[in-house]
């Protein structure tokens, strides 16, 4: 674990568990290692609520960077990023080719569909494994893909998003 290099994308309530889990096994601590994190998000009041890694004074703050800072303070041999990037085809010059070949592992915890049937596709381009996860309305999926072992997430189909219902 400590020489794994391991994209995390997304850093909201489920990232925040995954990097404190990552940061905690000592994932990124060898000399070959690394998590990198990305989320182009920015933390919020409602946020504290259920992404522990941030504070009040984290508001208005990146959730990437932000959560690699704190982790960091956790963990202070850690190799870690916090980068405040959409995965998709318009970063493809920051998550280059080689970016994508040097990973061992891509996790997803996103709510945004299009970002991770981009990142699927990646890790079936680039033969990473994928621990897939996020939430779409209430929903929520966790899946395990291995490229050509098992089905993408893109071989499924999402639900359709459902809000909330309001009392």
């Amino acid at each position: 674990a400590a020489n794994q290099n391991i994209f995390l994308v997304g850093c909201g309530a489920l990232g925040c568990e995954y990097l404190k889990g990552l940061a905690l096994m000592g994932v990124g601590i060898g000399d070959a290692g690394k998590v990198t994190v990305t989320d182009m998000d920015t933390i919020e009041l409602s946020n504290l609520s259920r992404q522990f890694l941030f504070r009040g004074s984290d508001v208005g703050k990146s959730k990437s960077v932000s959560g690699a800072r704190v982790v960091k303070g956790w963990n202070p041999d850690m190799n870690v990023e916090g980068v405040e990037k959409f995965v998709g085809p318009s970063t493809e010059e920051f998550f280059t080719d080689e970016f994508w070949e040097s990973l061992d592992l891509c996790w997803n915890a996103l709510d945004n569909v299009m970002a991770r049937q981009y990142t699927d596709g990646r890790c079936l381009w680039y033969s990473k494994p994928l621990l897939e996860s996020g939430t779409t309305g209430t929903k929520s999926n966790s899946e395990v893909i291995l490229p050509y072992r098992t089905s993408t997430y893109n071989d499924g189909d999402d639900p359709e998003p459902v809000a909330i219902a309001k009392w």
